[in-house]
């Protein structure tokens, strides 16, 4: 096992939109309203597919609530505030670097959000490759997302190991061969300290 496959969101940095919505300080019936607007919303999922611009995407959400154009409007302009760096990341890419392992990244990510947070990201300059769903126009769990990492790069199913933690990605990558781990961040505290 010496290529090391990471989600990004929730694995290698914490995806938080609960929080930076909570910080706006709606009433609690708009909070939910936005949320079923925008992250809770399928339309999300056209941003992470790369298959929307931006203007058109701020529509989707809009639409979803006209009503709350100003607010929505609010919450999409700063929304890298949804990515918050986690404590042990750059140590936990160390320590795999130190067992000569390559690294890979392979994320459902929207344009947008990847160049506003980009500067939260910069760790990832450091791998050997990956893939963001937006550059591919496809979305985990879709088994093609894997094929266009695995082919780019020439990975063996076999030798590598896949940590997301949404278990129907993982699942999917167990089904084209791969070492698949539900993500906790229990996992690179215990295997650091050993």
């Amino acid at each position: 096992m010496n290529t090391i496959i990471f989600d990004v969101g929730n694995v290698l940095v914490n995806y938080d939109w609960q929080s930076y919505l909570r910080a706006f300080n709606y009433p609690e019936k708009i909070y939910e309203r936005i949320a079923d607007a925008v992250f809770r919303n399928e339309d999300w999922l056209e941003g992470d597919r790369g298959i929307v611009s931006t203007e058109e995407w701020l529509k989707l959400f809009i639409e979803n609530e006209p009503g709350l154009e100003p607010q929505i409007r609010e919450v999409f302009a700063g929304f890298d505030g949804t990515i918050v760096p986690l404590s042990y990341t750059e140590e936990w890419i160390a320590y795999f670097r130190s067992l000569g392992c390559r690294l890979y990244y392979l994320s459902n990510y929207s344009q947008e959000l990847y160049l506003r947070s980009r500067e939260k990201l910069r760790f990832l300059d450091t791998f050997d490759g990956g893939i963001f769903s937006y550059q591919v126009k496809c979305i985990k769990p879709d088994e093609k997302i894997y094929r266009i990492l695995m082919e780019r790069y020439s990975i063996r199913p076999g030798d590598a190991t896949f940590y997301d933690d949404r278990p129907e990605n993982v699942e999917a990558a167990a089904r084209l061969g791969m070492n698949g781990i539900v993500f906790h961040q229990d996992i690179p505290l215990q295997m650091m300290k050993k």
